[in-house]
């Protein structure tokens, strides 16, 4: 194998980075186009909203089905699938001028998406495997800057006057070449393909695999709450008005992201478990203690305490899931991927918005603070590779630091 630092190595790392800004940079491109897509289809605010929930069911659809093509297909070859048909989604459902192809274009986005993002998430544990020292916190850095990138894109594109659908034409042009070049820098694993489904959906939704399946559904809550209710806790509860609002989600997004960059260096230093439970109850000793003072400026700091404090939560889910001896990477991320959905998708808005019809929304925002304790919680109860490294063969010294347990050389035989 190829020593680290090796050109295939960083090939490697190069090719999947850019399949996660080839998931991210559309985001971005798209929500920051939001309004004016949403004036060409003709609806109003309450029928746009409605049109996302249904678009939601190719969230579902594609988990289904991802659950049942890995480990059939390889991830090498099902990640730049699901990457084209991403490119090829968006500006079609962007340049859509009726109500009913945009919710048919969203949902397949959705639906494709999926596709492209447990290949993705395997490949980069693959990656990681190479480099035997963490880096998946960098490729959620890329993700996170694609978004960014993505939405100043949207932004400059609007001042301009270029349409929604040209814009992102352009930029899936310009990501779909960059695939075009790098798919064959993939990092190939061999895994048996799977042929009995039934016991593969056993391995994968296991008993063991629980406490990591609960931190990835408190993780995508925690997340999507931040992004759906930042800016209306501090615009509207906290009287800030929708400036402070928009400034308050642009520096909690902002700080998250500039986190992700520091999450591998820090893991390599003091150990995943010590740094995701110290940084999980900064972040919820931080909003909590923020929610008790009223004013946008305490809402705003709280907010970005929490981006910071999970930053090193979901690369860490990642990587314990990786470690799993019985399952491949693929099987592991699907699980991942599935346990998410629902915190995200259907937690995260349903939850508070009902808690805060009857109690307000400081309180319902306590739910994220209990949320974000639990996963300081969790990360020491769930299993990790019981060789206690990245991959066979791999020193003790290299990898008892930063693995989620520590090395302990098998015992001697007696003779």
């Amino acid at each position: 194998m190829p020593e680290t630092g090796s050109s295939a190595m960083r090939r490697a790392r190069g090719s999947t980075a850019l399949l996660y800004l080839i998931m991210s940079v559309p985001i971005g491109g798209w929500a920051a186009r939001v309004p004016e897509i949403r004036r060409q289809t003709g609806a109003d605010e309450a029928l746009w909203g409605v049109a996302n929930t249904v678009a939601s069911i190719g969230n579902i659809v594609g988990l289904t089905l991802i659950v049942l093509l890995t480990g059939r297909i390889r991830n090498e070859t099902l990640a730049p699938i699901g990457a084209g048909l991403v490119l090829l989604t968006v500006p079609i459902t962007a340049a859509s001028t009726g109500l009913a192809a945009t919710v048919l274009g969203l949902t397949t986005w959705a639906f494709v998406a999926h596709i492209m993002d447990v290949p993705m998430g395997a490949l980069a544990l693959a990656v990681q495997r190479r480099y035997r020292r963490p880096v998946m916190g960098s490729f959620d850095a890329c993700f996170a800057a694609g978004t960014l990138a993505g939405a100043a894109l949207g932004t400059l594109a609007a001042a301009v006057g270029v349409q929604p659908w040209a814009q992102l034409a352009g930029t899936s042009a310009a990501l779909g070449l960059g695939l075009v070049v790098t798919a064959g820098w993939l990092p190939a694993e061999a895994f048996p393909i799977t042929t009995d489904l039934r016991s593969s959906v056993r391995r994968r939704f296991s008993r063991t695999m629980l406490p990591i399946a609960a931190m990835a559904f408190l993780s995508g809550y925690v997340s999507e709450s931040l992004v759906l209710w930042c800016a209306l806790y501090v615009a509207d509860t906290m009287a800030g008005g929708p400036v402070a609002g928009g400034i308050a989600y642009t520096c909690a997004v902002t700080a998250g992201a500039a986190t992700l960059l520091l999450v591998d260096r820090a893991t390599a230093l003091v150990g995943m478990i010590r740094l995701v439970r110290i940084s999980a109850l900064v972040g919820a000793g931080g909003l909590g203690v923020c929610l008790l003072i009223n004013g946008p400026v305490a809402a705003t700091a709280g907010f970005v305490i929490l981006s910071i404090g999970v930053a090193a939560v979901n690369p860490s889910i990642y990587t314990l899931a990786g470690s799993r001896p019985d399952l491949t990477t693929s099987e592991s991320v699907s699980v991942v991927e599935v346990a998410q959905m629902p915190g995200a998708s259907i937690a995260a808005p349903a939850l508070i918005a009902a808690l805060s019809s009857f109690a307000g929304l400081r309180v319902a925002l306590g739910t994220v603070v209990v949320a974000t304790a639990a996963l300081a919680f969790l990360i020491g109860r769930s299993p990790g590779r019981s060789a206690g490294c990245p991959e066979p063969g791999v020193r003790a010294a290299a990898c008892s630091a930063w693995w989620p347990h520590r090395h302990r050389a098998a015992p001697r035989p007696v003779r």
